[in-house]
C-alpha cells in the first residue's frame, strides 16, 4: 500500500510507479499521471494544506504530510505523503518526487486506541480496574492510572511490577509469581497494595500468557482489580491469552449450557462439523482463526469464561 511518483519540470514528464496507482484506485492504462491529477484525488478540506504545481516549480515543499484522498468509487483513504525537490547544478528545481503509504489502517486503530484508553479510564474511574502487561524481555507496563492510585511514579512501577506490594509480602509474592510464570499457565494472585495516602487495599490480579503461533509465550497479559469486584476483566490482550487457554473440555461445557449438538455449534459458529470435533477433542491442533470463531460464538449467545482461583478457567452462561 506504497507508491511514488516523480515529475522532471523541463519536459514535464510525470512517472507513478504501480503502487501509486492501486492507492489511488486508478487504472493505470487509462490514466495520464500527471501532478494535477493527483492534487485534484485530495480531499476538498485538505487540498488547501498541499503544494501547487507552481509551489513545487519555485522549489517550495510542505515535507511530511498526513492527508485525505477521495478515490473515484467514493472511498475515503487516509495517505501520509513526502514531497522532496531536486535542484540542477545551477541550483534551480529540475524536479519533484513523492512517496505515499496508506495509513488507513493505522489511523483506525489509532482511534481504536483512544476509544479504548478511555474506556480503560473509565473503569478505573469506577471500579479501580488496571490492565498491565508483561513481555518477554521483562519489560512490564501498565496504565498511567496505576501511579494514580498508588502514588508511585510509573517509572518505578516499570522497572519494579512488584514495588505497590506492602513491604512485608512483597519478596513472597515475588517467589510466588515467579514459579507461576515458569509453569507458563493462567493463574490468579492476590496482594495487598500500598495506596496514595498512606492507605492500603487488597487486590486480585488474573494473568495469562500471550502465545505466538508457534506456541511461544509472546507476553503476559493481566487485570487487577480489588478484592469482592463483579466486574469482568476486559482487555484485548487478556481476552486473547485466556481464549488460548481454552481446550475441549471448556467447549464441550459450553456447548452443553446451551443444549447444543455439535452439528448447532458448527452451524452458529460457520465452521465444518469434522472441524467441531476435532476442536473438542484437541484444539492445539486447530487453527487460531477457527479457535477464535468457536470461542466469540459461544461468548455472543451468552458463554462466559473465567479466570478462576488456581489458574482454572470456569464456563457459565449468562
Amino acid at each position: 500500500m506504497t507508491g511514488t511518483w516523480g515529475w522532471r519540470f523541463v519536459d514535464h514528464q510525470h512517472v507513478w510507479s504501480p503502487g501509486l496507482f492501486h492507492v489511488l484506485g486508478l487504472d493505470a492504462q487509462s490514466t495520464r499521471p500527471s501532478y494535477d491529477r493527483l492534487v485534484g484525488l485530495i480531499h476538498p478540506q485538505d487540498r488547501h494544506r498541499v503544494q501547487t504545481g507552481a509551489d513545487l516549480r519555485h522549489g517550495v515543499t510542505l515535507g511530511q504530510q498526513t492527508l485525505r484522498i477521495l478515490r473515484p468509487d467514493k472511498t475515503v483513504r487516509m495517505l501520509s505523503a513526502r514531497t522532496e525537490i531536486y535542484l540542477g547544478v545551477d541550483g534551480r528545481p529540475r524536479g519533484a518526487a513523492g512517496v505515499v503509504l496508506d495509513v488507513t489502517d493505522q489511523a483506525i486503530l489509532q482511534q481504536a486506541r483512544l476509544t479504548e484508553k478511555r474506556h480503560r479510564r473509565a473503569l478505573f474511574l469506577e471500579k479501580r480496574i488496571l490492565t498491565f502487561s508483561s513481555h518477554e524481555t521483562n519489560r512490564f507496563s501498565s496504565q498511567e492510572e496505576s501511579s494514580e492510585m498508588t502514588g508511585i511514579p510509573m517509572s518505578d512501577i516499570a522497572t519494579d511490577a512488584f514495588v505497590a506490594i506492602v513491604d512485608e509480602d512483597r519478596e513472597r509474592m515475588r517467589v510466588e509469581n515467579g514459579v507461576l510464570l515458569e509453569a507458563g499457565k493462567a493463574y490468579r494472585s492476590v496482594a495487598l497494595l500500598r495506596l496514595a495516602g498512606n492507605n492500603r487495599g487488597r487486590f486480585e490480579s488474573f494473568i495469562v500468557p500471550v502465545r505466538s503461533e508457534g506456541g511461544d509465550v509472546r507476553e503476559w497479559a493481566g487485570v487487577t482489580r480489588p478484592m469482592g469486584s463483579t466486574m469482568s476483566p476486559v482487555a484485548d490482550q487478556f481476552l486473547e491469552g485466556l481464549e488460548q487457554a481454552i481446550d475441549g473440555r471448556h467447549l464441550r461445557a459450553a456447548r452443553a449450557l446451551l443444549d447444543w449438538s455439535m452439528t448447532q455449534f458448527a452451524e452458529a459458529a460457520g465452521l465444518s462439523l469434522s472441524t467441531v470435533k476435532r476442536m473438542e477433542e484437541n484444539i492445539d491442533g486447530i487453527a487460531l482463526q477457527s479457535r477464535h470463531k468457536a470461542v466469540a460464538t459461544l461468548r455472543r449467545f451468552g458463554i462466559r469464561f473465567s479466570l478462576m482461583e488456581g489458574g482454572v478457567i470456569g464456563v457459565s452462561a449468562t
